[in-house]
């Protein structure tokens, strides 16, 4: 039995560093969209309001690329071993590491409605699209606000408990 536990935690490892290397690439290009806005601003970009949008976006990458190593560390102590990272950064289950997935979907979701509101010269079509997004963004919360199959059952706490260790 422990030599089948540690090939899957082998197995895990590969998950782990291709995460590792999109995580890597994210905050490339994150970093990328981050000069090409200050590029933009000392253009004459700050006159105006317009490049807020790209502001947003270089944010949401940001986001994108922390929520990408919030899962890396999540996966590598749910299956390899405990990491010396602070209590709010621990992932108790699978379900931890989708509702950061989600946390950052809203926020992008939410990101890209704004850009199409501004951009979008029909207004009908801003509203339709916005319409769309903020069915997306309800639902999302929605999913996210669903209590994880241990909260609340009998001996839940001793099963997170059980978990953390």
């Amino acid at each position: 039995m422990n030599r089948l536990i540690t090939r899957l935690r082998h197995l895990v490892v590969i998950p782990i560093i291709g995460m590792i290397v999109t995580m890597a690439v994210t905050f490339v290009w994150a970093i990328a969209k981050t000069v090409r806005l200050i590029d933009a601003l000392l253009d004459g970009g700050w006159r105006s309001d317009l490049l807020m949008i790209d502001l947003l976006e270089v944010i949401d990458t940001h986001l994108i690329a922390l929520v990408q190593l919030i899962v890396v560390v999540g996966l590598y102590e749910l299956f390899i071993g405990q990491l010396d990272v602070p209590s709010w950064l621990k992932a108790r289950s699978l379900e931890d590491l989708k509702k950061s997935i989600v946390d950052v979907l809203v926020v992008f979701i939410g990101v890209k409605g704004i850009e199409r509101l501004v951009a979008d010269q029909e207004p009908i079509d801003a509203l339709t699209y916005t319409g769309a997004v903020a069915v997306l963004v309800v639902a999302l919360t929605l999913f996210r606000l669903k209590p994880s199959r241990y909260e609340g059952a009998p001996g839940a706490a001793a099963v997170a408990e059980n978990q953390q260790t």
